[in-house]
């Protein structure tokens, strides 16, 4: 008889949850719901974000002598 070592269990146990909790959050209503909020929250926190500070992408240029 093989035995199933316990990592390999919470990781197939964990794919099965995440799979199930994919189809409920697209399959229903209320789901669907859940995640429209969850955007429309995210957009309007970016929106309204004053701090916004990007990584400025000239400092990754090796020609830059300013950058370096």
């Amino acid at each position: 008889m093989q035995t199933i070592p316990l990592h390999r269990f919470y990781q197939v146990s964990g794919i099965i949850a995440a799979l199930l909790l994919a189809l409920l959050l697209v399959g229903t209503a209320t789901g669907r719901n859940t995640l429209a909020w969850i955007y429309l929250q995210s957009t309007e926190a970016v929106t309204n974000a004053t701090h916004s500070h990007t990584f400025p992408l000239d400092r990754l240029d090796p020609t830059c002598p300013q950058c370096m």
